[in-house]
């Protein structure tokens, strides 16, 4: 046995701090948590007319930027360096800005919105300049996908700079256009290789464009839902619907695989249905507390943040955990659908003139809240390192 000869040698103990802040994910997951919590809560409060806030700030720019911006730029600071064989971004890179990030946040939902959404932006633009550089000195074979999702990310900052400029609500277009482009386009270069390091089975070969093709497609249907364009509207959910189906048949992801596996697979299936409702609202002009809207939200990109979620923080736990779902986890991924089901009935029952429906809704939220919590309970003293 050796024993160091350094006079002062001794065993560093590492702060908290030092700890948490060690992994860029850390603390973007666990903020992203703490606002779908938060701001859940806050427009259940609104809806009750319990609070005199701006519901469509804290309810949609909320959710759009403070939960699945925040949640998904933490995967993304984890992933582009992977994709690009590049070392991973340094904490004196990453930091501070999160904390601009986190700050101009709060300030847009709560002091000034005009100067919050700025410094949001420029905090993206930021995290983009890193993504560039990472993808600018990378010697990969395939940059494709990172300058993909680098370029949508940069969008959905201008969107919130015209917002702020132009004091305008693009909700449609931050959803479509910015938000759902990006998580598929993620979700369709992770999932397949996932799927692959599990299986052996190689994945699709995509044709040529396949991605272009979707973001396009996704940047036409938020502009065309955004500015009332019904024609465009009916015609784009509708090529979407078989576009999308054919995707998600063509991925061929849907064996029996680990439940980690299997959550982030069923969460595609969401898609093409999400396009067959948007289609026949807007086909029959149906009022229906936007369905087809909070498919996508609840149940493709709610359902993929609770895998990536937790697979990224089982993945990087300190000390290493094995990347598997738990009953817990299993458990949760239930009752992320349970979630969707409620918002689903509650759109039901509107469009039946029923009176229960805000009920419905605000068991929704309620049950939103209470999956985060329990999520919360089972990956927290990870994710915090406590």
């Amino acid at each position: 046995m050796q024993f160091s000869q350094t006079p002062n040698s001794f065993i560093k103990e590492v702060s908290w701090w030092q700890r948490y802040t060690s992994q860029s994910h850390q603390l973007f997951f666990s903020m992203a948590i703490v606002f779908s919590i938060f701001l859940m809560f806050l427009s259940f409060l609104i809806l009750k007319g319990q609070l005199s806030l701006e519901f469509s700030l804290i309810h949609g720019f909320g959710l759009n930027y403070a939960v699945f911006t925040n949640a998904f730029l933490g995967f993304l600071i984890t992933v582009i360096p992977k994709y690009n064989a590049h070392p991973e971004v340094k904490k004196s890179e990453y930091l501070m800005p999160w904390v601009l990030f986190e700050i101009s946040i709060l300030l847009t939902l709560f002091l000034n919105p005009f100067i919050g959404k700025i410094l949001v932006a420029f905090s993206m633009f930021y995290f983009s300049y890193i993504f560039y550089k990472i993808i600018r000195n990378s010697k990969a074979h395939d940059k494709k996908d990172s300058i993909l999702i680098n370029m949508i990310f940069i969008f959905g900052a201008l969107l919130l700079i015209f917002e702020a400029l132009f004091n305008i609500n693009l909700s449609y277009m931050v959803f479509y256009s910015y938000l759902l482009a990006m998580v598929f386009i993620v979700a369709l270069r992770m999932v397949p290789m996932f799927y692959f390091n599990v299986t052996g089975i190689k994945p699709w070969i995509k044709p040529k464009y396949t991605r272009e093709s979707v973001v396009a497609l996704l940047f036409i249907l938020g502009v065309s839902l955004q500015f009332d364009l019904v024609v465009v509207s009916i015609l784009s959910s509708f090529i979407g619907f078989i576009f999308f189906t054919y995707i998600v048949l063509k991925l061929n992801i849907y064996k029996k695989t680990p439940a980690i596996m299997s959550i982030l697979s069923f969460a595609f299936i969401y898609i093409p249905l999400g396009f067959f409702v948007l289609f026949t609202e807007t086909l029959f002009e149906l009022e229906t507390l936007k369905l087809s809207f909070h498919i996508f939200a609840l149940g493709f990109i709610t359902t993929m943040l609770i895998g990536f979620g937790s697979r990224v923080t089982l993945g990087h736990a300190v000390p290493t955990q094995p990347i598997q779902a738990d009953k817990i986890t299993v458990a949760l991924f239930v009752f992320t659908q349970i979630v969707l089901l409620l918002r689903v009935l509650s759109s039901l029952s509107f469009m039946a003139s029923s009176s229960f429906s805000m009920n419905l809704l605000y068991i929704s939220f309620i049950a939103w809240i209470v999956l985060f919590v329990l999520w919360t309970l089972r990956y927290g003293r990870i994710l915090l390192r406590i």
